[in-house]
């Protein structure tokens, strides 16, 4: 872009030579801080104390100068942003945290507003539209830290919890392929067994527990709500008299049910 436009972005160096780091400092040169601020003094005050602490930091002058910072070709976002609310002449954080909240790969991005004192108003707008912490002005720098490392633990455990959830689930589905594969090599071979009084409405479910969905993914897909889901399938297990899912569904592979088919076809 212009250099109007870099002018209004500070890049933060290398650290104080003189200062022995510890585990906490450690860790925190892995995360980078974007700063918005109008006010210069605030810019340098607050940035030089984040990055003395282990931050990358990168501090903008307006909330286009951030925009510009997160755009499309940039590989590298901000796990969190710290922005004032009230800069004039543009932008305000409010409209900025809606324009980030806007964006699929933005709206993750924690942001962390700064506040006049005593402006409940502005606290209640912010919370509304997403923010995740507020901060009055003047503060103490190490309550800022604080929550910014609140912050980023939180996501670190998050992004855990999400990549352990995936992982399960693309266990269960692979599972679920191969145990479809070995029932329809046997499908011949199998003895029908007593009818079971299944309602449309269970058969439907069943076709998609058999795709290896979970009952929020089924949920969305019958756009009816998980509780209906779970009772559906709380019913099958009663009448197929089975305990796990992987049983369910080779209760209903054994069975022949057309489970390859289109759930509209159903």
């Amino acid at each position: 872009n212009s250099n109007n436009m870099e002018d209004t972005i500070e890049q933060y160096g290398s650290s104080n030579t003189n200062f022995q780091p510890d585990k906490a400092w450690q860790k925190r040169t892995k995360h980078m801080i974007a700063l918005v601020d109008d006010e210069e003094p605030i810019r340098l005050a607050v940035g030089d104390y984040l990055f003395q602490k282990g931050y990358q930091v990168t501090a903008c002058a307006d909330a286009d100068a951030l925009l510009e910072l997160v755009s499309d070709h940039r590989e590298k976002l901000p796990d969190v942003i710290v922005s004032d609310i009230r800069m004039p002449g543009g932008m305000d954080g409010i409209e900025l945290l809606g324009r980030l909240q806007a964006e699929e790969r933005l709206a993750r991005i924690p942001v962390v507003l700064l506040t006049a004192k005593g402006l409940a108003q502005d606290r209640v707008q912010g919370y509304r539209a997403g923010a995740y912490a507020y901060l009055s002005k003047p503060f103490d720098p190490e309550e800022l830290l604080s929550i910014v490392d609140n912050v980023i633990v939180r996501n670190e455990q998050m992004t855990c919890s999400e990549s352990g959830e995936n992982k399960a689930m693309a266990s269960i589905k692979n599972d679920l392929a191969v145990i479809k594969d070995i029932l329809k090599e046997r499908e011949k071979k199998v003895l029908k067994a007593a009818e079971v009084n299944v309602t449309p409405m269970e058969k439907e479910v069943l076709g998609l527990l058999c795709d290896g969905l979970s009952n929020n993914e089924i949920a969305e897909v019958r756009g009816i709500g998980t509780v209906g889901v779970q009772r559906a399938v709380s019913n099958l297990f009663l009448k197929t008299q089975t305990k796990t899912r992987t049983e369910l569904v080779r209760w209903a592979m054994q069975r022949g049910y057309n489970l390859g088919s289109s759930v509209d076809d159903v």
